[in-house]
């Protein structure tokens, strides 16, 4: 009966590691470690793309005293952020909308269309789609990052995980 007991234990602690980091965007999280995109909203709770985090939820890091930017600083190589991320758009900007022009560098959304990493936020083009996705996610849907790239790549993933300590 013992022996039962220690596998069960053994098994419940198994998942709930195993589950650790898979949350895809929009899922509900609690820390930044829940979130396949090392990015737990600190306003919304909710995953999200480390960059558009920085812009639209105050950060990441739910559950911590102050938010961070610890995964887009990832990212982006430990660029800063654009100081026109919250700037209007140029008048040939606007006059481009809805005619299915280009997103500016970087600022494409999950799954909005790209051509390269660097047109998305995620920093990761779907290699076969040409979508923006979540790093982990595009490594085992979209045969990873990388689109208009001779081969696919895990760079965006490679560069998460060097920021994230899974406790």
């Amino acid at each position: 009966m013992a022996r039962l007991l220690q596998v069960i234990i053994f098994l419940i602690f198994s998942l709930h590691a195993a589950a650790q980091g898979t949350q895809f965007i929009t899922g509900p999280c609690t820390s930044d470690a829940d979130c396949a995109s090392a990015c737990c909203g600190f306003n919304s709770g909710k995953c999200a793309g480390p960059v558009v985090a920085q812009e639209r939820d105050g950060g990441c890091g739910r559950g911590n005293a102050q938010p961070n930017n610890d995964a887009a600083l990832a990212l982006t190589g430990g660029a800063p952020m654009s100081a026109q991320a919250n700037a209007p758009p140029a008048a040939s900007q606007a006059a481009n909308v809805g005619n299915g022009s280009a997103p500016s560098k970087g600022s494409q959304f999950i799954t909005g269309t790209c051509e390269k990493d660097a047109d998305c936020a995620s920093a990761c083009c779907g290699f076969n789609s040409g979508k923006c996705a979540g790093p982990a996610v595009a490594q085992e849907r979209d045969g990873g990052c990388g689109r208009g790239n001779s081969q696919p790549n895990d760079n965006a993933l490679k560069a998460l995980q060097r920021r994230v300590v899974v406790w």
